[in-house]
């Protein structure tokens, strides 16, 4: 294992971070995309980004948001 130089108390273990517990108490967390989706959306409903120019090919879009997979 790799140290750095003033490193003197290293751990033990490496530590984990698990959200299992949180998705047990039926937390569902949200996608990347769909936040990012919801925050453009909220924003230009807002006039704090403006809305996106019309298309004139056929893009997949909800909303005038264009979502590429």
């Amino acid at each position: 294992m790799r140290r750095c130089k003033d490193e003197k108390n290293p751990r033990a273990k490496p530590y984990k971070f698990t959200n299992q517990k949180i998705k047990d108490l039926g937390l569902e967390f949200t996608s990347t995309k769909q936040s990012l989706y919801d925050t453009v959306k909220s924003l230009q409903e807002k006039g704090h980004l403006p809305p996106p120019p019309p298309s004139t090919s056929q893009e997949s879009s909800q909303n005038g948001i264009k979502i590429e997979s």
